[in-house]
């Protein structure tokens, strides 16, 4: 006779630990923040690179919206720089060719004045040639320079003086410089002249603040300061709009 009973379950006995539990549970809690923490930091440094991607996309895109204005406003500039130094140079062209045209045309007079049988005052041939003026960089200040030259055929050095005044209106007055009370290089007011054929007179003025230059007065005498003088001129100032401010 065989008796049955209950089925018989394996078991095993464990000590009862809380502290082993705690432990578990602690570095559960630990390994959980610190995934939440890396995932943070994963996704901070994501959107930290893609905004940095696009400060630099902005940052390249307006360094060559700079460099592209910079360089249309350098060719600009150089455009400008151009045309002003075209219009400087066609304005001097101007200003030469017609000093020449008004040598000639005082050379023009010299000669029939010596073909006159009557000519006497200027046996020489006296005349004055080109007389040009050229603005500096600095307001005020001139080059200016002037032919004097004899035309005559005759074998005779020439030995005299130059007056030269500048006459223009200052403050709404007339107003009449020598060339020494503006020139450092003149220190009289008559210019020793002694030539063969012709002699230059170069150098530098400076006009007073607010003067405005109109003519010229020219005059050459001869050495002997009682003659006559022999020959005077009077001038175009070869500039226009030159008041000082």
């Amino acid at each position: 006779m065989t008796v049955k009973g209950s089925k018989i379950t394996p078991m095993r006995i464990s000590p009862h630990n809380p502290r082993a539990q705690v432990i578990r549970i602690l570095v559960l809690v630990v390994v959980f923040g610190v995934c939440v923490v890396a995932s943070y930091f994963v996704g901070f440094y994501q959107i930290h690179q893609q905004q940095a991607a696009q400060i630099y996309q902005q940052d390249s895109q307006q360094q060559k919206a700079t460099n592209a204005l910079s360089q249309e406003l350098a060719q600009l500039r150089t455009s400008a720089d151009i045309d002003r130094q075209t219009i400087e140079d066609l304005r001097q062209l101007v200003m030469t060719q017609k000093a020449q045209m008004s040598a000639s045309e005082r050379d023009l007079r010299v000669y029939k004045d010596l073909l006159s049988p009557n000519a006497k005052t200027n046996p020489l041939g006296l005349s004055f040639g080109v007389f040009t003026v050229s603005p500096l960089k600095e307001t005020g200040h001139f080059n200016y320079s002037l032919m004097v030259q004899k035309l005559s055929t005759k074998d005779a050095d020439f030995n005299g003086f130059l007056e030269f005044r500048i006459i223009g209106q200052q403050g709404g007055k007339s107003l009449q410089l020598s060339l020494y009370q503006v020139s450092s290089q003149v220190t009289v007011p008559s210019i020793p002249l002694s030539f063969k054929y012709f002699q230059t007179l170069e150098g530098d003025l400076t006009l007073p603040i607010g003067f405005v230059p109109q003519t010229v007065e020219l005059v050459v005498k001869p050495k002997d300061k009682k003659s006559p003088a022999l020959v005077s001129a009077e001038l175009d100032w070869p500039t226009a709009d030159v008041k000082l401010k």
